[in-house]
């Protein structure tokens, strides 16, 4: 998939303005978040869970179009088009935002306090992480300014709803397959959230905003990553073979692999905006849909 794009403009998005709305208003990360709540189910040996899905969907969307409104500067910078998006709509998506969080609060309340308490996480992480909330003395005001801490956080919020949700609906305890799925998530998120780092490393030097490739630059974050993702992917396949089913270690290696391949391709792949956004937050729908296809073929 990756290797194919040898230059700018090699692929381009089908129907670039549907694309550009389904991707700025944050609606394409919103399936994503359903696609974990698959993949999640898939790797735990769940039936899907379409609550689950659904409360993703819904606090998927809120959080980033609440976040881009804590991040206009940056994004002036980093990605003008979507900016000039989101400043010309910003009021209804941020009103949408706020509708939709509520609504999974209220959601995750009726399925009990575990399921309100993991809905909340990626709100409570939200704030912590994007309003300045922080003194002076502390050296930073917002916690998305500690460079490490950014993306631990991200990765956080984002792996343990879609790792727990399933298991609270069930009424079933936490076991090794969710903490590996948990991992596996936090993994991939964790990558993606420096990769587009990278992307966007010029803004957030001017911004002020320290993340990991403005203090090893785009080469070393890379490189960073590559260690990474071979040593944590590693140790996830290993912990991966013991859990039953024999789907579940090729489902891991393939979302591994997968990352690696944007990061490989990423000085290519970051030539076309859109492009580049679809692949790197598409890892968890191709993977959904392959599984799918997979259980489908071989039930």
């Amino acid at each position: 998939m990756f290797a194919s794009i040898n230059r700018a403009g090699a692929i381009r998005p089908f129907c670039p303005a549907v694309t550009r709305f389904i991707v700025y208003t944050s609606l394409y990360l919103s399936i994503a978040g359903a696609a974990m709540v698959y993949i999640s189910c898939f790797l735990q040996g769940l039936a899907f869970d379409p609550v689950a899905a659904a409360l993703l969907v819904l606090v998927t969307f809120a959080v980033y179009n609440l976040n881009r409104r804590t991040d206009e500067d940056e994004d002036a910078i980093n990605h003008t088009e979507r900016y000039a998006f989101t400043k010309k709509h910003g009021l209804i998506l941020f009103r949408s935002a706020a509708c939709a969080y509520a609504v999974a609060l209220g959601l995750s309340a009726l399925w009990g306090p575990a399921s309100l308490i993991v809905t909340a996480v990626p709100l409570v992480a939200g704030i912590v992480y994007s309003v300045p909330l922080f003194p002076a003395r502390f050296g930073f005001k917002r916690l998305k300014e500690v460079p490490l801490m950014k993306s631990m956080v991200v990765a956080f919020s984002w792996a343990v709803p879609p790792a727990l949700l399933p298991i609270c609906h069930a009424a079933l305890p936490a076991g090794a397959a969710t903490g590996i799925v948990g991992a596996f998530f936090f993994l991939l998120v964790f990558t993606n959230t420096v990769v587009f780092d990278i992307r966007d490393v010029e803004g957030d030097a001017v911004s002020g905003v320290r993340t990991i490739p403005t203090i090893f630059g785009a080469g070393g974050a890379l490189l960073l990553l590559t260690g990474l993702n071979a040593g944590f992917g590693a140790a996830l396949l290993l912990a991966g073979r013991t859990l039953p089913g024999p789907c579940i270690t090729p489902a891991l290696a393939a979302g591994v692999v997968y990352a690696q391949g944007y990061i490989l391709c990423f000085r290519r792949l970051v030539r076309e905006t859109l492009l580049f956004e679809l692949l790197t937050d598409g890892q968890f729908i191709v993977l959904a849909g392959t599984l799918s296809l997979s259980s489908l073929v071989a039930p």
